[in-house]
């Protein structure tokens, strides 16, 4: 029932919620972020609280969100986890939004109906040292939280930090005219620096760093500046040592701790979706049978990639999210060790991207903005959006030359479609010209500051995040109207004479999606599917097992379970887990 009120209403529930007090012209920092939680939670305090699982490294709250009627640990739920890259502020917005446009809907009959049966847990900000970086006086893009490190293990601490050379505010980039350079321009846009290709003829004319000197002279630069330990490369699958940003061992930072604990703590839990620059919902998994049969697994497992592939279609359905850029998982982080470690279908998405553009851009309009050096811009992923080193975006302690160059290779393409879509959208602030300065590093040389501007590449203008939130809203309803229902049908009883009475019952998931992932029957930590019969006073089975436990149920499964009970008066058969929810029914022996 809920499933079809959803289905045929959440259109014009998404169109009739509106953002609260909360819309805002800008990203929250952490104490605005907290005043918006916790309005939400007094102005909706019959469907909302909020409460805090932890502290980061530098003693900020990490909020949760819960919306929901009743006991929220006595329903299925979702998760909703964002902020864990410290750069990508879009996903702490969208989270919130959604859970903003959820409860603004919460009396309209289908979401009520869903809230009464669900639970929704929203973890909006879960790095918020390092995204406080976004409002701090020197602006540059931050992964690492505030624990202290030696980044380049040279005994001393936060020594080689960046420095504004062109006194913008902001964190971009150096390039610096040299012989030896391995970037040009790209040709495609003159403002992104591209890696050179010899087989094309073309020869290097640029060296890049990120903005700043060699404080320390060990010939890098902004290698061990504020900012430690990146979550993402904190968690417990496929963690690696001796990474810069990764911290000394797995699951070492108070926010990954305080996340994990929260995880295994709530069993009722049954699928996770992660806000982050990964995306593992636009295009769904693939089973790969090598990376099953092995004792570590590396791969999903067969049915779970058919739910995830039913999923996949689910979001893109309903989002309508087309030209996802790639984005695949990384080593470490959240999402696949909700899946491969905690047993839960786990989904993944930046939420929102720029959009493919496909008309040549306005070099007209953009001439004056565009420097007459053969080259322009930054490169790629790392050099474009700024921050190197000091847990940024080569996760502390790798801001120098190669490091750059590595970055600056791989993200030419996602960066010269930013550009694109920022020039078509008429977006003022994404990026700095390239500018003059007399660097001490390189006294008798040509050195440049400039680039896409910090933040700017996955984060769009707040603005532009409201129709992504609907978006995302009319996912997590259809999600829910998806997820597994397990009832109890066909119970009957049988009076056999002397005292005995025959209970039969049968129980069948009528959701559409299994009562839980595959992989929970392989690391334990998700409960099976139980079947009780719950005796009264003078009862006694004769036949029949009390407790039966079984793996997981695809929809529409059934399994039917038949007793011999001795006895009289009213007993109670109780079916169901966590992740799908527990139904019971009272018989009356005969």
């Amino acid at each position: 029932m809920i499933r079809q009120l959803l289905y045929g209403g959440v259109m014009a529930l998404v169109c009739m919620a509106q953002l609260t007090e909360a819309q805002t012209a800008t990203y929250n920092n952490h104490a605005q972020l907290s005043t918006r939680l916790k309005n939400l939670s007094s102005k909706y305090a019959a469907q909302a609280s909020v409460r805090s699982i932890g502290k980061s490294s530098g003693g900020r709250d990490l909020w949760l969100l819960t919306l929901g009627k009743g006991d929220a640990t006595k329903k299925p739920a979702i998760l909703v986890v964002a902020g864990l890259d410290g750069t990508h502020l879009a996903g702490t917005e969208l989270a919130i939004q959604t859970a903003e446009k959820m409860l603004g809907a919460a009396n309209a009959d289908s979401i009520s109906k869903l809230l009464d049966a669900k639970t929704f847990y929203f973890l909006p900000s879960m790095n918020p040292d390092a995204q406080e970086q976004f409002s701090a006086k020197l602006k540059y893009e931050r992964t690492g939280n505030d624990t202290k490190v030696d980044d380049d293990r040279d005994g001393r601490v936060d020594e080689d930090p960046f420095e504004d050379l062109n006194g913008d505010g902001l964190v971009t980039w150096v390039r610096v005219e040299d012989p030896s350079g391995t970037f040009v321009g790209s040709k495609e846009d003159p403002r992104i620096l591209v890696k050179a290709d010899p087989t094309k003829g073309e020869s290097g004319k640029y060296l890049i760093f990120s903005e700043g000197i060699d404080n320390d002279k060990d010939k890098a630069f902004n290698e061990d500046g504020a900012g430690g330990i990146n979550p993402e490369k904190n968690f417990t699958f496929d963690y690696q040592i001796f990474v810069p940003g990764g911290g000394e061992y797995a699951a070492s930072e108070p926010e990954v701790r305080a996340l994990l604990d929260f995880l295994y703590r709530a069993p009722n839990i049954f699928a996770v979706l992660t806000f982050g620059p990964n995306n593992n919902l636009s295009e769904a998994p693939r089973f790969d049978a090598s990376r099953v049969a092995r004792r570590i697994l590396t791969g999903p497992l067969s049915k779970d990639v058919k739910a995830m592939d039913q999923v996949s279609k689910l979001y893109n359905g309903r989002t309508g999210l087309k030209d996802a850029p790639s984005m695949s998982q990384t080593r470490a982080n959240f999402s696949q060790t909700a899946y491969y470690h905690a047993g839960r279908y786990s989904f993944t998405t930046p939420g929102w991207w720029a959009s493919k553009v496909d008309a040549p851009r306005d070099t007209t309009r953009r001439a004056a903005a565009v420097p007459t050096t053969p080259s322009n811009t930054t490169a790629p992923a790392g050099p474009p959006a700024g921050g190197g080193g000091g847990g940024g975006r080569f996760g502390g302690g790798a801001g120098g030359g190669a490091a750059a160059a590595a970055n600056a290779a791989n993200a030419s393409e996602d960066d010269t479609r930013f550009l694109k879509w920022a020039d078509k959208e008429k977006l003022t602030g994404v990026y700095v010209d390239w500018k003059t300065i007399q660097h001490p590093d390189f006294p008798n040389q040509k050195a440049e500051v400039g680039g896409i501007v910090p933040f700017a590449k996955l984060n769009p203008p707040v603005s532009y995040l409201a129709a992504s939130a609907d978006k995302h809203l009319k996912f997590l309803t259809g999600l829910g109207a998806q997820m597994p229902d397990v009832q109890l049908v066909n119970v009957k009883s049988e009076s056999l004479g002397n005292g005995l009475t025959r209970v039969t019952a049968t129980v069948i998931n009528k959701g559409l999606l299994p009562t839980y992932a595959e992989i929970g029957d392989r690391v334990r930590f998700v409960q099976k599917v139980k079947t009780e019969l719950k005796l009264g006073a003078g009862q006694a089975i004769v036949s029949g097992r009390r407790l039966n436990l079984r793996s997981a149920l695809a929809p529409d499964e059934s399994e039917e379970y038949t007793w011999l009970v001795s006895g009289t008066g009213k007993l109670t058969i109780e079916a169901g887990c966590p992740t799908a929810g527990v139904k019971s029914a009272d018989v009356t022996l005969k």
